[in-house]
């Protein structure tokens, strides 16, 4: 039974129908589906397993969309009774019961995301990786929105993307930041893919690394003679997704000299190359991301800017201007010595790992949540290694305590605090802290078991820390 949900469907095939969501969760995709979906004459039903009070935060996204919610663990046999569509939205497995039981009925099946690629009139570009999407997403959308075309950016960002479709022509660009999730059931590709790396992520949800990776694959799986991949050179998982694909390759690479594409160059420059063409863009030194990985991610970003003919001047300014995304190694504060970094975006351990090669100065690194299968050995002996303490919280406590004894924690003397709350770990870390150091909230885990999501995780670091390195009003 095939996993892509790409019906043949335009908008007037809503009109006077009965469409069920499967999945409300925090909403944001499932009220920009059900606004859209309402103002093309269809008769929406929201099912979700959880409780009102559960998703109190997507039903008041909501508003006053005139949706019929079914809430509850007998929500989904009753939503699927009348339903003549049925949209999964993101973190629902596509092989749930309620998902196989609508195939079986012969119920369309589709997707937000993949609603979308059909229906989009404009040019795409899409990028995907385990992590940098939204950094390089983000000076994506900057970078082209210099040049002469609008530019609208979305996915796994900001609102439902399908929102947009009515303001959207064949002469506007699109960038939508694609995961793992959005991928694994679309049967499109977009005309620009970028892939900035490819790890191990939502074991809990894909079952396997291959199974993940194969979900991956879809962002150039389909891709013909006409369209362009950015591949990160220096992954070997990365370029293996291309193979079989139609699409040409624009590669980047801190280690190696592409032919086209671009690459750090033994001066420290990051260079657009196209054939005999080398053109530096800026010094790496100039980006105010740290990170070499954040030179790659920049580096791929110039290659897109590139593809749309914005001039080489101007995205190497955009690059320099880029100060980064909120909760990805954003600087809190600088107090006693000590620097303060919001990274709770970092949600794997191979993430944790890149922001500790970030830094130059020892690291107390606050650590932990919902695990979603991940191992963690590789991060323990980095740890114990290279950090001067480790604090750790939630559910994947004892698995990451687990990782660092492995790692020699014991035998380093490598001190390791179990905290009950993120507050009490941000004390701990001010304790264990010293000046010259930073404290790295990077906690290679999801939020969940604590908070609604990694944002609203980080915000609460970003306000504990600034209750006790501001000035205290006069």
């Amino acid at each position: 039974m095939s996993l892509l949900f790409d019906a043949e469907v335009s908008r007037e095939d809503f009109r006077d129908r009965r469409v069920t969501i499967v999945g409300l969760g925090k909403g944001r995709t499932a009220s920009g589906l059900a606004r859209f979906l309402v103002s093309s004459g269809a008769r929406v039903t929201i099912a979700d397993a959880k409780s009102r009070d559960q998703l109190a935060e997507g039903i008041g996204r909501l508003g006053d969309t005139p949706v019929e919610l079914v809430l509850g663990p007998s929500s989904d046999d009753a939503a699927l009774a009348e339903a003549e569509y049925v949209f999964v939205t993101n973190g629902v497995r596509p092989r749930s019961a309620t998902i196989l039981r609508a195939l079986n009925r012969h119920i369309p099946v589709l997707t937000e995301i993949g609603l979308f690629f059909r229906l989009c009139p404009a040019t795409i570009v899409g990028v995907t990786g385990t992590k940098g999407k939204t950094t390089t997403t983000t000076m994506i959308g900057r970078i082209l929105s210099r040049g002469p075309r609008r530019v609208t950016v979305g996915g796994n960002i900001g609102r439902a993307v399908i929102q947009e479709i009515d303001t959207l022509t064949r002469d506007d660009l699109v960038v939508l930041e694609l995961s793992s999730f959005q991928l694994e059931t679309l049967g499109r590709s977009p005309h620009v893919a970028v892939v900035t790396n490819i790890g191990e992520d939502h074991i809990d949800h894909h079952g396997t690394r291959e199974n993940y990776i194969a979900a991956k694959r879809n962002i150039v799986a389909w891709q013909g003679a006409n369209d362009i991949a950015v591949l990160n050179l220096d992954d070997p998982t990365t370029m293996a997704i291309h193979t079989g694909a139609s699409s040409l390759v624009r590669g980047f690479s801190l280690a190696h000299h592409p032919r086209h594409g671009g690459f750090l160059d033994a001066d420290g420059r990051l260079v657009l190359t196209d054939g005999d063409r080398r053109t530096p863009i800026l010094a790496a030194s100039e980006l105010r991301i740290p990170g070499r990985h954040n030179i790659a991610n920049a580096l791929a970003a110039a290659i897109v800017g590139d593809v749309f003919d914005i001039p080489s001047e101007v995205i190497g300014a955009e690059l320099r201007a880029f100060e980064g995304v909120a909760r990805r190694l954003e600087t809190v504060a600088e107090s006693d010595g000590v620097l303060w970094i919001n990274d709770s975006a970092s949600t794997t351990p191979d993430a944790t790992i890149k922001a500790l090669d970030a830094f130059d100065r020892p690291a107390v690194v606050i650590l932990g949540g919902v695990g979603k299968g991940a191992d963690f050995s590789e991060l323990g002996r980095v740890l114990v290694k290279r950090a001067r303490a480790a604090v750790v919280i939630g559910t994947a406590a004892d698995d990451i305590v687990g990782a660092l004894e492995a790692g020699g924690a014991s035998r380093a003397g490598f001190p390791v605090e179990r905290a009950r709350s993120l507050e009490d770990a941000v004390a701990a870390a001010r304790r264990l802290a010293r000046s010259g150091d930073v404290v790295l909230l990077s906690p290679a885990c999801a939020s969940t078991d604590m908070f609604s999501s990694a944002d609203e995780r980080g915000d609460r670091f970003t306000a504990i820390v600034r209750s006790f390195t501001e000035p205290v009003p006069s």
